[in-house]
């Protein structure tokens, strides 16, 4: 294991303290389970970046013409 460290102004060291006792969780655990939701939390955004970024495939449909008029609609040829 590797150890992170920082430091915290007075009044924020307390709430988080304070928190930590709440929760029963020494602090070394609670930042822990913080830095791991946070590292979830970026490599699922990352996920979904990617799948913004893949190409769209779009499926096309053609269009049959099934009946078609070589006098100006007075003769209709059915095509197949």
């Amino acid at each position: 294991m590797k150890t992170v460290s920082t430091k915290l102004d007075k009044e924020t060291f307390e709430k988080f303290q304070e928190m930590c006792n709440h929760e029963g969780q020494c602090m070394s655990e609670s930042l822990r389970d913080s830095i791991e939701r946070d590292i979830q939390a970026y490599e699922e955004g990352l996920e979904m970046e990617k799948e913004q970024k893949k190409p769209m495939i779009l499926a096309r449909t053609q269009a049959k013409n099934v009946r078609v008029s070589y006098d100006d609609g007075k003769t209709w040829h059915d095509v197949s």
